[in-house]
């Protein structure tokens, strides 16, 4: 019998396992991963920034909860704030829908939910920064948990309807707050609280007290007779140190994250080396700024003592109840211990250099926050007072204290002027492009960010499409939708400096709901891959400002000739547009466009 004799690298070869064979990317596969951790990055260091801790070894840990195999992206806690993120990059919302009954779980019973994380093994990474960080400071009932749901893609209005109590990170508000936190890094956390909808007296160590806080500064009352303004306009001026203020300030308009015209408000009047140059200042100095910080105040967020420590009362119209003094008098302020009440009209750069930061100058900084106190000069409005006319009038001041400093930027004042001037036809045709990208044939197709790529630019669609559409001001104008229009009180609009911001948003909407009937009956004649952008990936695309306008000139044809109809009717003629050279039309040829597809779809001999 033969002998087999085994050689060390024989048995060695047999021992060893296969290899693990890594499937290889394709460059798509390549592009998409890289683009999910570029998100996951971007929204991981806007919540580092702001003072989150994101908890390791979640993501891909899949757990049955409430009998379903359910999973999370990541965990951000903040002292006693709990975020259940998901980040998303394609469809959201089918996406969104597929989530949905893993969320009314949690929020059915969140007490129930935290109970669970601190059970699950495959998430002890939880149960670990609950014991050392959470366990001894917060009880779970003093905890505060919230889904962050994180979209690169717009979500339809329907579906967050459908899908509630959910907080969409939507990509146009991350930028904002990505903009803010690297400038003013965690004092960005008061208004990210106002954004969750967590009130200051419910995060950190206010939650452990319960009774209302506020704080009292010493200050001086300026009547009208002694500052010119306006009627019931009160100017107070007092005495706030920069930790308080920082809490309780907010940037030209309170609601930049809400209001979709804001975004980048804060990104282009926060300059990030001024702040630092002042933050230099304030520690070599060791001083405070001398100038005064111009604000707004919220009346039903302060009372006005007088020196006899009486409370002063204001009235509807903004005049003291009782004796109205037309000199110079001392008041104590009392001021609600809450978020987004103070307005910063000018002297930003001057508060936010006292911003709670991680630069060299922090350490120094961090003891003058406290101590350190600014002069505020605030004008009181009158509760009854409109939204509309105190955002005019902060705009209005803004602009005139600006005027003379070379200090805003020529985009920004020209925005600011859109606020100021909203009846006009260039504000006017932005709120209709905005409806349009809302829902319907264009939703979510139109750019309106500076970070959008592939989609339809606005500005000649504003001013060679919609503003001859929505023209007002033309008496004799007979292809407008102006005209069209019946409302009966349409002419207040025509008066100058009107308020009529209501009968201004049916005007708008009415105009949307006319547009949108004829771009719904050009979709549904076209073919699937021509209702895109137009690019190198999708060269069948039609969508361009050139078939746009194109179609806004087909309407205005419409409404001279008395055509104006339903979707339905517009479908019946449109048999076959598809077919329809769109493309032989240069970018100045709209009109021609319109005209031609009028003439062979429309016209009625």
């Amino acid at each position: 019998m033969k002998k087999i004799i085994y050689s060390s690298a024989m048995a060695k070869k047999k021992i060893q396992k296969k290899k693990v064979v890594k499937k290889k990317l394709s460059p798509q596969e390549k592009l998409f991963a890289k683009e999910q951790r570029d998100q996951r990055n971007e929204i991981s260091n806007i919540l580092k920034n702001i003072g989150f801790s994101r908890l390791p070894y979640i993501d891909g840990k899949h757990f049955l909860y409430d009998g379903r195999s359910s999973e999370m992206d990541d965990i951000f806690v903040f002292e006693n704030i709990i975020l259940v993120t998901e980040y998303t990059l394609g469809d959201p919302n089918d996406h969104l829908l597929k989530k949905n009954y893993f969320y009314d779980k949690i929020n059915e019973d969140k007490r129930a939910f935290i109970d669970f994380l601190l059970k699950e093994e495959k998430l002890a990474s939880f149960k670990k920064y609950y014991d050392e960080s959470i366990k001894n400071k917060y009880s779970v009932n003093q905890l505060r948990l919230k889904i962050l749901y994180c979209s690169k893609k717009t979500i339809g209005l329907e579906h967050k309807g459908l899908v509630q109590n959910v907080i969409y990170f939507d990509y146009h508000i991350v930028k904002y707050f990505q903009s803010l936190t690297k400038v003013i890094k965690r004092s960005s956390k008061f208004e990210f609280l106002e954004f969750l909808g967590i009130p200051i007296k419910d995060f950190a160590e206010n939650i452990k007290s319960s009774k209302e806080s506020s704080d009292k500064f010493q200050g001086h009352i300026l009547p009208e007779e002694k500052s010119s303004f306006k009627e019931g306009y009160k100017i107070v001026s007092f005495y706030i140190d920069a930790e308080s203020l920082l809490k309780r300030a907010y940037v030209l308009r309170q609601n930049g994250w809400r209001d979709v015209e804001n975004v980048g408000h804060y990104q282009r009047m926060f300059l990030q080396k001024k702040i630092t140059s002042m933050r230099k200042y304030l520690t070599d100095k060791d001083r405070v700024f001398v100038n005064n910080i111009i604000s707004s105040i919220a009346t039903d967020k302060i009372k006005l003592y007088d020196k006899n420590d009486e409370l002063l009362k204001l009235n509807k119209n903004g005049q003291f109840v009782g004796e109205n003094s037309t000199e110079v008098t001392p008041t104590s302020i009392v001021i609600n211990d809450e978020c987004n009440i103070i307005g910063i009209i000018d002297g930003q750069h001057r508060t936010y250099a006292y911003h709670e930061g991680d630069d060299q100058y922090e350490n120094h900084i961090s003891t003058q926050r406290g101590v350190q106190n600014l002069l505020v000069t605030g004008i009181l409005f009158p509760s009854e007072e409109s939204v509309a006319k105190r955002l005019k009038f902060e705009a209005n001041l803004f602009l005139e204290i600006n005027s003379t400093q070379a200090k805003a930027g020529s985009q920004l004042t020209q925005e600011i002027e859109l606020m100021i001037s909203p009846f006009s036809s260039v504000a006017i045709a932005k709120r209709i492009l905005q409806g349009l990208n809302k829902s319907g044939p264009l939703g979510n197709l139109i750019e309106q960010y500076w970070y959008e790529k592939g989609k339809i630019k606005t500005a000649s669609i504003v001013s060679y499409g919609l503003k001859p559409l929505i023209k007002i001001e033309d008496i004799k104008s007979k292809d407008s939708t102006y005209h069209l229009w019946e409302n009966p009180d349409k002419v207040k609009l025509k008066i100058k400096d009107n308020e009529e911001h209501e009968l201004l948003g049916e005007y708008v909407d009415f105009t949307v709901e006319k547009i949108r009937d004829v771009l719904i009956a050009f979709k549904s004649k076209m073919d699937k891959d021509q209702w895109c952008a137009y690019s190198a990936a999708t060269p069948n695309g039609i969508l361009t400002v050139t078939f746009i306008n194109g179609i806004l000139n087909v309407l205005r044809l419409l409404i001279e000739s008395n055509n104006v109809s339903t979707v339905e009717e517009y479908q019946k003629r449109l048999e076959g547009i598809n077919g329809f050279g769109f493309k032989k039309y240069k970018s100045s040829q709209y009109r021609k466009m319109g005209l031609d597809i009028y003439k062979e779809y429309f016209k009625i001999e």
